[in-house]
């Protein structure tokens, strides 16, 4: 693996943002929530595994599918009675 590539598997706030379209406050936020592990380099570069990133959105995206699914399911039985 080249040295460009193993940079493109972490990303900092501003990349974040820019390939997520979430702020810069959601990425220390999820740092500070231990939903993401962070990589300091510097007082003021953190970063994070881009797949990590992708893998948290995936599940909060499963998630709320499932949280309307259920919803649906509830309110068609109600409505059904």
């Amino acid at each position: 693996m080249n040295n460009s590539s193993h940079h493109a598997d972490f990303i900092d706030a501003r990349k974040f943002e820019e390939i997520f379209s979430l702020s810069r406050r959601t990425f220390f936020k999820l740092i500070a929530e231990s939903k993401l592990s962070a990589y300091k380099l510097s007082k003021r570069k953190t970063l994070v595994r881009r797949a990590d990133v992708e893998r948290l959105l995936e599940a909060n995206l499963a998630e709320r599918n499932l949280d309307a699914l259920v919803d649906d399911v509830v309110r068609e039985m109600r409505d059904a009675r």
